[in-house]
């Protein structure tokens, strides 16, 4: 079984740095924007460069991940069943285009572009035309989400940056955001969760500029990852660090 830590070439403890084979390196996705950036709470530029060199595998999955999983078609046959209120949204008739599944596009919707790629979660159509992205999240609080006026139109920065990466590959300004917000209890039995008006948010936002975030990315692509070591990891790399280090060579 390939285990990618074989590329490692030495961890350095002084500079706090990884130094790999560049042989596997793989694209930067929609997640992995944030973190190149700083911007991510739930990731570290360390972390990701890790995983775009194929040392780490990414997290194991966990309640979160999983019912995740298993929402997302949920909210999107909710998204279809209520096209008009979308419609009602953006001005103008639409229905819901179903991304080509993972394992047959292998697990990228943009084979065309060298550097960036990732899996959208459907696309608005309108007159046999892609207008927008459907970009579909869970989450278990809607802190993060509520805007000035107690609603909950306040995407978190880095889905917008997720989701206007794959709006700007795609060739589209607009995004359409669905956002389910769970209880602890529906995490252990996710499939029965509802969709309903109370938990459910449709958000309409335009993509950001992303001209700035994509060059800044291709910058830190090529002075990390294409020589071949990682920016410095710090405290919040530990599990990663971790595993790193727990690899036997054969």
């Amino acid at each position: 079984m390939f285990d990618g830590r074989r590329g490692i070439i030495e961890i350095d403890d002084d500079e706090k740095t990884v130094y790999f084979d560049t042989y596997r390196l793989k694209k930067i996705t929609g997640t992995r924007v944030a973190p190149i950036l700083g911007l991510s709470e739930f990731s570290t530029p360390f972390k990701v460069a890790c995983e775009l060199a194929g040392l780490y595998p990414g997290d194991k999955t966990n309640k979160y991940l999983e019912a995740g999983n298993v929402i997302e078609p949920i909210l999107r046959e909710y998204a279809a069943v209520n096209a008009d209120v979308i419609s009602g949204m953006l001005g103008y008739d639409t229905e819901i285009e179903e991304p080509v599944p993972g394992d047959k596009c292998g697990y990228d919707h943009f084979h065309n572009e060298k550097l960036f790629g990732g899996l959208v979660d459907g696309y608005i159509r309108s007159n046999g035309q892609r207008r927008a992205v459907l970009e579909i999240k869970t989450s278990g609080s809607r802190e993060g989400w509520k805007d000035d006026s107690g609603g909950c139109t306040n995407v978190p920065v880095q889905y917008m940056l997720q989701a206007s990466l794959y709006a700007a590959l795609s060739g589209l300004d607009k995004i359409v955001f669905l956002v389910g917000f769970l209880e602890e209890s529906d995490y252990s039995r996710p499939g029965q969760w509802v969709p309903d008006e109370e938990n459910s948010f449709f958000i309409v936002k335009d993509r950001l500029d992303m001209d700035g975030p994509m060059k800044e990315c291709t910058e830190w692509y090529n002075e990390y990852m294409k020589n071949g070591f990682t920016p410095d990891w710090t405290d919040k790399d530990a599990d990663v660090l971790r595993y790193l280090r727990a690899f036997k060579p054969q």
